[in-house]
């Protein structure tokens, strides 16, 4: 494995995302801030690593890898050691560490536990504090190669979609679909599936997070596609609703409706606006209408090397009161399901920019 190989970034990102965290480091006065998610790893070292803890510092960094990483990771801008007591706690007394951060929603009490008793086996004694997703409010704001990576994942999955379309005949499962979709995206140039896809047929459609089944497709079904794919390790997530040779009135006015509510969110989507005014905003369409209780989820989510990712749209959440920036993409995703007879969801990706926000699928009014 060479270090170059590992992860597509555009020259002096890697820096950038390390001194932004730094940054709050300084702010929050911890002098020492310790990662060790697979994924957070991989956005702030470039390295694809099974095992690894990294040391920030409010001015440098190092990673600490076993021997099946050591080559690659010494080839990379930060400083790299082979993991051990004696070489973490060289680094603990050259910075004089007094406070040390983690994350606690990627950290479990077991594992900080066991790292504190590395810390104290040397004869050092420090705070320990745990912190709310520093590496979040960086990776959420996506730089500009990150974008490129996602609209191109964004595109493969448009034209999955569209090829999925073409798929459907009386007969063919939804389990045949998924398959098909998998096969599609890999032949296609893409990395796999951004998670296991979502197709649902008829009351299968109720269920928001429905599993593909050997259920066949009937006339007048209607056909709820979820799915979401991998270019570049970015991933990319989309919503439709088809009816097939034939529909369901409610169920084809419940789409109209949230395409409505979407839309009543979008158009409030721009830099400073709260992200919990988005799911506010596409509630209000949706209780006009006397079906918000049938909404059963949050508005959308961050998205990016993960599917789900900070931050969580939705009114009264923890992240409600965050203001939009540029470079954030999110879905926005509202749905209705009545139980026993099936759903509609409709969902897309959103960029934030500078002139306001981009939707990052095709926007047309005949609404696929």
């Amino acid at each position: 494995m060479k270090y170059k190989d590992c992860f597509p970034t555009k020259e002096g990102d890697l820096a950038k995302r390390l001194e932004s965290l730094q940054k709050i480091l300084q702010e929050k006065k911890i002098d020492a801030y310790v990662v060790e998610h697979p994924i957070d790893l991989l956005y702030l070292t470039g390295l694809s690593l099974s095992l690894g803890q990294l040391w920030i510092f409010p001015d440098e960094a190092v990673l600490f890898v076993d021997s099946r990483y050591i080559e690659a990771a010494k080839q990379g801008p930060i400083a790299a050691e082979l993991t051990g007591d004696e070489s973490l706690g060289k680094w603990i007394e050259k910075k004089d560490i007094r406070r040390v951060g983690f994350d606690a929603n990627s950290l479990s009490y077991a594992r900080v536990q066991e790292i504190k008793k590395r810390v104290r086996k040397r004869g050092f004694s420090v705070r320990w504090i745990a912190c709310n997703r520093f590496v979040s409010m960086v990776r959420r704001k996506k730089q500009v190669a990150e974008i490129v990576s996602i609209k191109k994942s964004a595109a493969l999955l448009w034209r999955g979609f569209q090829f999925l379309s073409s798929q459907l005949k009386v007969g063919i499962t939804e389990k045949d679909l998924a398959r098909k979709l998998e096969i599609f995206c890999l032949e296609e140039g893409g990395e796999g599936m951004a998670f296991e896809p979502i197709i649902a047929f008829g009351k299968n459609s109720a269920l928001p997070h429905h599993r593909a089944t050997d259920q066949p497709l009937r006339e007048k079904d209607v056909v709820l596609i979820d799915i979401g794919m991998v270019v570049d390790r970015y991933h990319s997530d989309m919503t439709r609703v088809l009816f097939f040779q034939g529909e369901d009135p409610l169920l084809r006015s419940w789409y109209e409706i949230i395409q409505r509510a979407h839309d009543a969110a979008f158009e409030i989507c721009k830099e400073g606006t709260c992200v919990g005014d988005l799911d506010a905003r596409a509630r209000l369409v949706l209780k006009e209408e006397g079906v918000e209780q049938y909404f059963t989820h949050s508005l959308g989510h961050g998205i990016g090397l993960e599917t789900h990712e900070s931050p969580r749209i939705r009114e009264g959440g923890e992240e409600s009161g965050m203001l939009l920036e540029p470079g954030m993409i999110f879905t926005i995703e509202p749905g209705l399901y009545l139980p026993g007879r099936g759903g509609v969801r409709y969902e897309n990706m959103i960029l934030i920019t500078e002139e306001g926000a981009e939707n990052l699928f095709p926007f047309d009014r005949t609404r696929t």
